[in-house]
């Protein structure tokens, strides 16, 4: 028998007119939901779905925000006065930045096996709070070797929530449903990297000296403590999964688990052997390390992110309106990712949206070195940051529709993808040397060849998913199969 809220649902359906007609009883649907017609659960999905979208990603999104904020706080503490303090010099402000990259692509991997199991709901918001301990501690390093140790413990920490979160959306929505969700939740990034030259233009500019320390040092503590109050949302808001999460009835959870199923010819999204399986599952398919060459493209293709302050200070603006300027080419890619997802989710089509992003930010890369007008240039920092944002998000949906079953499988393929990628900033830490501004040619041509191997690799997918997708048409009995991969 269904339950109250399933109840309260199917009689707000009857009420409003829809036809009785009920769904067959032979694809695999849990008992307790055919009683129910098709427009009953479509009517229930909807709800489902919008209350998982309420309760989820926007405590998701605000503490992605804050990842990327303490992630980034060092871009915008070297404009307050951080190399100075500690009396380094250019290179060893760059090995800072590549220091944390070595501490995330360790832990990635191991933290997306556990999540396969472990709840989300517990697990993630405790690895909040660490790293806010961590990052506000930043604000605290006395020399070179104490800002390397902390950068390092920062990655460390931070590695499991950005590919544990896009493992935990995909665990909820549907391939159609997916891409615009991740885009959402991405849109923290490009917000907070907005958000943070705001936030570090006000530290920068009204708290320097503040309780005997220079401003920079603020900008690390004042934001690792938003992020430690923040997580405790966590606890109370997030979900687990499908079939364990607390505020979901039994027919809600029922649904949520079918209705995932329905994509893989009726298999259910769950657990079912160890995550070394997985590993191996992940590590032997040829598309995995083929969506690893596509994603790393566009990681390379934002590396110019950490060190954009500095970018935009070669415009000639003092510091605090250089930290201002910052903030539109972020908004604006917001927007155009949020929208080229969407409009890659509405169309189930992800490679040609990923192509036409990688073409807008070459044409961002080679504007911005081929002219000292300050218009042009600033211009071209709007096409960089929409065009390689938005290619980075579809590229993470098209790896959970790729490689959608079994959980374990689908956890490692998508840390393992962000791992390797990720690896990429080690080396692009070193793209944008201050002898090379203001053009920053070195890092532009580099970015530029990155994207041309991400489209290029992106149509090769294309080409091998159309293929399988003609296999897969008719299974060896003949009879028509549901799932199809997406192109």
């Amino acid at each position: 028998m269904a339950d109250k809220k399933g109840n309260d649902i199917d009689a707000k359906a009857q009420a409003a007119g829809v036809e009785e007609a009920k769904m067959p009883t032979n694809d695999g649907m849990p008992e307790i939901l055919r009683s129910y017609s098709s427009a009953e659960l479509q009517a229930m999905e909807k709800s489902l779905v919008r209350k998982v979208d309420l309760r989820s990603l926007p405590v998701l999104i605000v503490l992605f925000i804050l990842n990327i904020l303490d992630r980034n706080a060092i871009a915008n503490a070297r404009l307050g006065g951080l190399e100075k303090t500690l009396a380094i010099g250019d290179v060893q402000y760059q090995t800072a930045i590549m220091v944390l990259w070595a501490g995330y692509i360790s832990m990635m991997i191991p933290s997306n096996m556990l999540l396969s199991i472990f709840k989300p709901r517990i697990y993630l918001p405790t690895v909040v709070i660490v790293w806010g301990v961590v990052s506000g501690a930043s604000g605290f390093v006395q020399n070179f070797a104490g800002l390397v140790v902390v950068r390092f413990l920062v990655g460390v920490v931070e590695a499991p929530y950005f590919p544990g979160c896009i493992f935990l959306l995909s665990s909820w929505y549907t391939k159609t449903e997916l891409p615009s969700r991740i885009a959402i939740f991405y849109s923290g990034y490009t917000l907070s990297s907005a958000f943070g030259g705001l936030i570090a233009a006000g530290i920068i500019g009204g708290m320097d000296g503040a309780g005997g320390y220079p401003a920079w040092r603020w900008v690390f503590i004042i934001e690792g403590a938003i992020t430690i109050v923040a997580a405790f949302a966590g606890y109370l808001l997030l979900p687990n999964y499908p079939e364990n999460t607390p505020w979901l009835n039994e027919t809600e959870s029922a649904l949520a688990q079918y209705r995932l199923s329905r994509e893989v010819d009726g298999e259910v999204d769950e657990v079912t052997e160890s995550v070394l399986v997985g590993l191996k599952q992940c590590l032997s398919d040829p598309k995995a390390w083929l969506l690893v060459l596509i994603l790393s493209g566009a990681v390379v293709s934002m590396s110019f992110t950490y060190f954009f302050p500095s970018i935009v200070q070669t415009l000639g603006y003092p510091d605090v309106e250089t930290l201002l300027l910052t903030a539109p080419p972020y908004f604006f890619a917001c927007i155009f990712s949020i929208t080229n997802s969407w409009h890659s989710g509405r169309t189930q089509e992800r490679c040609f949206h990923i192509v036409a992003g990688c073409i807008l930010s070459v044409v961002g890369q080679i504007l911005s070195m081929s002219t000292y007008n300050t218009g042009a240039r600033y211009f071209a920092m709007f096409l960089q940051a929409a065009g390689s944002f938005s290619v980075f998000q579809i590229i993470l949906s098209w790896i959970s529709t790729t490689i959608p079953r079994p959980k374990a499988k689908r956890a490692v393929a998508l840390a393992l993808c962000t791992a390797i990628s990720n690896a990429t900033n080690m080396s692009t830490a070193y793209l944008y040397p201050r002898s090379d501004a203001p053009l920053y040619r070195m890092g532009c041509i580099v970015i530029a060849v990155a994207l041309v191997v991400c489209a290029a690799s992106s149509l090769t997918l294309r080409f091998w998913l159309r293929k399988e997708n003609k296999k897969l048409d008719r299974d060896e009995d003949g009879e028509l199969r549901s799932f199809r991969y997406v192109l």
